[in-house]
This record gives C-alpha cells, sequence and structure tokens, in this order.
C-alpha cells in the first residue's frame, strides 16, 4: 500500500511538471541593460539593479505575466505573437491604456534545448535578459 502512494505521489508530481512546463514559464532575472547617452546598451547600475534575481511567471496561452518586472496587471492589450516550438520562440507583446503608451516585448527561445529557455524583454525602457523553465 505505501509503495503503491508513493508512486503515484510521484507520478503525479511529474505529471503536473510536465504540464506546467507546456503552459507557463518560470523565468528568473539575471541582467539589466540601459540605452547611455552615446547609444550603447550598457549593465544597469540604478534603483531596477534590485530586480536581477526577481522570478516571474509567464501564461504561455493568455501571454498574462505575474512578478516584477513584467507584471502585466494593469496593460490593457496582451498579445501572443508565438507560442514557441521546437522552431520558434514564445513571442509577446502587451500594451498600455492611453494616453501614456507603454509597451512591454518579451522573448523566450523555446527551440533551445534543455530545461532552461533564455529569454530577453523590454519594459520602462530597460532590457531584462535571464532565463525561463
Amino acid at each position: 500500500m505505501k509503495r503503491t502512494i508513493i508512486t503515484a505521489a510521484l507520478l503525479l508530481s511529474y505529471s503536473f511538471g510536465v504540464y506546467a512546463g507546456e503552459l507557463k514559464y518560470i523565468c528568473t532575472v539575471k541582467q539589466i541593460f540601459d540605452l547611455s547617452f552615446e547609444g550603447e546598451l550598457v549593465k544597469h547600475e540604478g534603483p531596477y539593479e534590485s530586480l536581477v534575481g526577481n522570478k516571474f511567471t509567464i501564461d504561455r496561452v493568455s501571454g498574462d505575466m505575474i512578478g516584477l518586472p513584467f507584471t502585466t496587471r494593469s496593460y490593457k492589450t496582451i498579445t501572443v505573437l508565438e507560442r514557441g516550438s521546437e522552431e520558434m520562440s514564445y513571442k509577446a507583446i502587451v500594451i498600455s491604456h492611453q494616453p501614456n503608451i507603454w509597451v512591454m516585448h518579451i522573448e523566450v527561445r523555446e527551440f533551445i534545448g534543455g530545461k532552461f529557455k533564455p529569454f530577453w524583454g523590454s519594459e520602462g525602457g530597460y532590457i531584462y535578459s535571464g532565463l525561463c523553465e
């Protein structure tokens, strides 16, 4: 009986892990870049530097994102441009309400082999990069 319970628990945890990976990403910010006055991308060393190490989730179906820096809670339009595959990156664009339009973009390289997929995204004038699983 005990063996059956342990086997069932292992199978369920494996199933949910596969299911979650197909429907969502859990991403970690590794670097933040800013545009210098000279037009070069430089490592951000300002107030948003504290977001390095932050985790956020991406719903691969709806495009909804939860967690800083990519929270879509107050944005008007979320569009998944590509769900990602063995050949293509996951891509989404998010647009805020008027009158001050903000645009957020994220790309996760789903086609990269292995558990971790590199991402880059822009929000608030900054470019973020890291890994998703």
